[in-house]
C-alpha cells in the first residue's frame, strides 16, 4: 500500500534522483547513484521508495514525433451539455480511450476539458475530429486550436 509522501517528506537525497531521472531515464542505477553522491544500495532503496509511493510514475521514452509522422499537435477545448458528475465520468472514460489524446484537463472557465492531441497531419485530425472526438459523451461543443510552433515541450517538474 502507498503510503503518500507530503513534500517535505522528499529528502535532498530523493530530490537529486528525482532531478537526474527526469534528465536520463536510462542511467543505471550504479551511474545514478555516483552522479547524486550516494552508495548504490542507497540510492536503490531511495529509488525504490520513490517508485512504490508513487512520486515517480514511470519510466518512459522521449519519442520524436516527427520521426513518427506525429508532427501536429491540435488542443482542442471541450463543453459537455451537462456538468454533473455522471457526465464527467462518461466522458473521461471515453477520452482515456483515445489513443490520439496525450493529455486531458478538467478545467474551470469557459469549457469543461482541454485536451492535447496529437495526430499525423490535418486531414487526420478532421477525421479524428468528425468521427470520435465529437461523438464523446455529452459533447455540445468543441473548440480546435492548432499549434504553429512546440516552443516548450520538455515536461520536467521543479524538484
Amino acid at each position: 500500500m502507498k503510503e503518500f509522501l507530503k513534500p517535505q517528506e522528499i529528502n535532498a537525497a530523493e530530490r537529486k534522483i528525482l532531478k537526474a531521472l527526469q534528465a536520463d531515464g536510462r542511467m543505471s542505477n550504479a551511474n545514478l547513484a555516483k552522479k547524486v553522491g550516494l552508495s548504490t544500495t542507497a540510492c536503490w532503496n531511495y529509488t525504490k521508495r520513490l517508485f512504490d509511493n508513487g512520486v515517480i510514475k514511470g519510466v518512459h521514452a522521449l519519442i520524436d514525433p516527427a520521426m513518427v509522422h506525429q508532427g501536429t499537435i491540435v488542443l482542442i477545448g471541450v463543453v459537455l451539455d451537462r456538468s454533473t458528475p455522471e457526465s464527467f465520468a462518461m466522458f473521461e472514460a471515453a477520452a482515456r480511450g483515445l489513443q490520439e489524446v496525450l493529455e486531458c484537463w478538467l478545467v474551470a472557465g469557459d469549457v469543461d476539458y482541454f485536451m492535447k492531441i496529437r495526430v499525423r497531419d490535418l486531414p487526420s485530425f478532421n477525421n479524428l475530429h468528425n468521427t470520435r472526438i465529437i461523438a464523446l459523451p455529452g459533447v455540445r461543443q468543441v473548440r480546435t486550436f492548432f499549434v504553429l510552433n512546440e516552443v516548450k515541450s520538455d515536461g520536467m517538474v521543479l524538484i
